[in-house]
């Protein structure tokens, strides 16, 4: 136990020291995700120490610290969301000062004034504008009445133009300050899909290479569902380079993104038939099956179909590597449908004159070949669409 204990305490102490690393290579890189978060923290000091500067002479001294905790949780991610939610916070704390304030000054701190005060907040915080701060609606009313300050009505507007005055701080650091922008995100994030899901294939291939070696069965299916999350990275980084641009002074500054939809849409799809073929193959798995099943399928199917998927596989690489050349992705989406196209007659003459005995593999067979032909198809929209036959099993 204490072996197991010490096992796990130096997998983390390693995996700590990783992360340190990583991020010490990142904060040398231009553009990287640490220097943009070393950026935002020095941003977020800057308006929290600009708000305690206006707030100490324009405001009494117990209303001062509201403004730099405002302005701090304003520097957002987006200039977007920085504006937005600044707005949401001011209406939020306004709509509460102004429930306490309304009861309070009638009845001050009582179990009637709490049941008279918290629900209609609550409410307001559930509008759906209110957004993330629909809760600051409840709490700062809550405060308000706990502090017995609702019959302060001085307290109570310094403590809105506090919180105002925060979000106006932080709103202009944020906006007019290196305003985030993730345009690079989108490509990256695609790129690296890409070569994941051709990874993927190309691993599967290597095993169906070696004589149906399905030992990495496992491994094959945990990628796919790395695939998965990865697909889901790629559509988040779409999305903040698309909100990182609204309402942003440095959009000028950089061209437009390129609409990757299609490929997202693309490799979603991608990722489906990859899966499916993973899930065909686990019906051979010799480990768990007896060993006859191996001749279901032949070696000369797994040869020739490894092939195809190193080709499906150069053709997803090719297509971030050099989006702006398709004359090599014809090449090889040529080639892929050649070699899809020799295995498919092979097993229909194999078909025809009673080669095959096994119905089980002539099955398997089909199903894989179908996925990758579907594959095929997906990849080669945009560039030569004709030149792959619609899919078809073998007959």
């Amino acid at each position: 136990m204490i072996r197991s204990w010490r096992g796990r305490l130096a997998r983390t102490v390693r995996g700590e020291l990783a992360y340190i690393r990583t991020s010490l290579r990142g904060l040398a890189t231009k553009g990287s995700h640490q220097r943009l978060q070393v950026r935002q923290i020095g941003k977020a000091t800057l308006a929290a120490v600009l708000a305690w500067f206006l707030a100490s002479r324009l405001l009494p001294h117990e209303s001062i610290w509201i403004a730099p905790a405002t302005a701090v949780i304003m520097v957002h991610a987006t200039v977007y969301q920085t504006l937005t939610n600044g707005l949401r916070r001011v209406a939020a704390v306004a709509t509460g000062v102004i429930l306490a304030g309304s009861i309070g000054s009638l009845i001050g701190l009582t179990a009637l004034s709490l049941v008279l005060v918290i629900p209609p907040a609550l409410l307001a915080a559930r509008w759906r504008r209110m957004g993330r701060h629909g809760t600051d609606v409840a709490t700062t009313a809550v405060l308000m009445l706990s502090f017995g300050a609702t019959s302060q009505e001085r307290y109570l507007l310094a403590y809105t133009i506090a919180t105002a005055m925060g979000a106006v701080c932080g709103a202009a650091i944020n906006t007019l300050l290196w305003p985030p922008l993730y345009h690079r995100r989108p490509d990256a994030a695609v790129r690296r899909l890409a070569e994941q899901g051709a990874e993927l294939l190309g691993d599967v291939a290597e095993g169906l290479r070696k004589g149906w070696d399905l030992s990495g069965l496992a491994e094959w299916q945990a990628q796919a569902t790395r695939l998965t999350e990865r697909l889901a990275a790629a559509e988040a980084a779409v999305a903040a380079d698309a909100e990182s641009r609204r309402y942003n002074l440095r959009r000028l500054t950089v061209p437009p993104g390129r609409d990757h939809t299609p490929q997202l849409r693309t490799m979603a799809a991608v990722s489906t038939h990859t899966s499916a073929i993973i899930q065909a193959l686990a019906h051979l798995d010799h480990r768990h099956t007896p060993p006859s099943s191996a001749t279901d399928v032949s070696d000369a199917f797994a040869r020739d179909y490894a092939d195809l998927l190193d080709q499906l596989a150069d053709i997803m690489t090719l297509q971030v590597r050099h989006a702006d050349d398709p004359a090599p992705i014809r090449d090889q989406l040529a080639r892929a449908h050649a070699q899809a196209t020799g295995i498919h007659e092979e097993m229909s003459a194999e078909i025809q004159t009673g080669q095959v005995d096994h119905p089980q593999g002539w099955a398997v067979s089909g199903s894989l070949l179908t996925d990758a032909h579907r594959i095929m198809i997906l990849l080669a929209d945009g560039h030569d669409p004709t030149m792959v036959a619609p899919a078809q099993g073998p007959h």
